[in-house]
């Protein structure tokens, strides 16, 4: 877990205390390779040492394919879905041309009437995003995993960064056509490094893990983010319970977090 993790889980955190929800944990490991058991567990020790309590953890999405496919299935009979055969690289070239709009995707295959067998991607019949539901590789597709998730575990409220917000259309489709209520969506704002780019791998140095190893205490670390989310006026050492007042009476910020806004984190 990395600094904009953990600010995204606190706004999470604070919208659901204040409306006296109930916060789910959920594990969205739909990448076989690139998920491990202990990286969950890495993340729920993270959220333990910031005090960021969760009510119940649900299924983990590795565990949901059967619910996923019947998701499909249902799709596939409506008619919504289509088989892709594009590789990377043909996407590449097609997006450099003009071309209908599918968000980043040029709409190759949208009507070649490929079959569904072998190895092709299943795509969402939507022109303004056609999402990959499930990958050529047979991987679910997180799209299509967290509506399913919202659904059946009756999440009413989301928030998740802004980076994903233009893809809230296409999702409220996807709950609409497999017969559930879409979710109220909030935003988080995104949180940059020194290369302007979002928080990532890369950044390693912003993970909540070597943070703890340089002497950063959680209430010093809670006091940083509730600082560059505006809630308090200074960095001061903070605990999660102490900004649902200025959580519920400040508007969410929408900018991102740059780095210069947390530089003794980056010593």
């Amino acid at each position: 877990m990395h600094l904009g993790h953990a600010s995204t889980y606190l706004l999470a955190w604070l919208q659901v205390r204040a409306t006296g929800g109930q916060l789910l944990l959920r594990m969205e490991d739909v990448d076989r390779q690139r998920c491990k058991a202990s990286f969950a567990e890495a993340w729920r020790e993270d959220l333990r040492w910031l005090g960021l309590n969760w009510d119940r953890e649900v299924a983990p999405q590795s565990t949901r394919g059967e619910a996923y496919q019947e998701a499909l299935s249902k799709l596939q009979s409506a008619g919504l879905i289509f088989a892709c055969r594009c590789r990377r690289k043909d996407m590449e070239e097609a997006v450099r041309a003009p071309h209908e709009a599918w968000g980043n995707y040029p709409g190759t295959c949208a009507d070649k009437g490929f079959p569904f067998d072998g190895a092709v991607a299943m795509r969402l019949r939507y022109t303004a995003e056609a999402l990959v539901l499930r990958r050529a590789d047979g991987a679910w597709g997180y799209p299509l995993a967290v509506v399913v998730d919202d659904g059946d575990q009756g999440v009413t409220h989301v928030l998740r960064g802004q980076d994903l917000a233009d893809s809230e259309s296409s999702q409220a489709f996807l709950h609409q056509a497999l017969g559930y209520a879409s979710p109220s969506c909030l935003h988080a704002p995104l949180w940059l490094g020194p290369d302007t780019q979002r928080l990532s791998k890369r950044h390693g140095a912003m993970s909540l893990r070597s943070l703890r190893e340089k002497g950063w205490s959680a209430e010093e670390l809670l006091g940083q983010i509730a600082a560059a989310l505006g809630y308090i006026p200074d960095p001061s050492p903070c605990h999660p319970e102490d900004l649902l007042t200025a959580y519920n009476t400040q508007p969410l910020r929408k900018e991102p977090v740059s780095h210069a806004e947390v530089l003794p984190l980056w010593a």
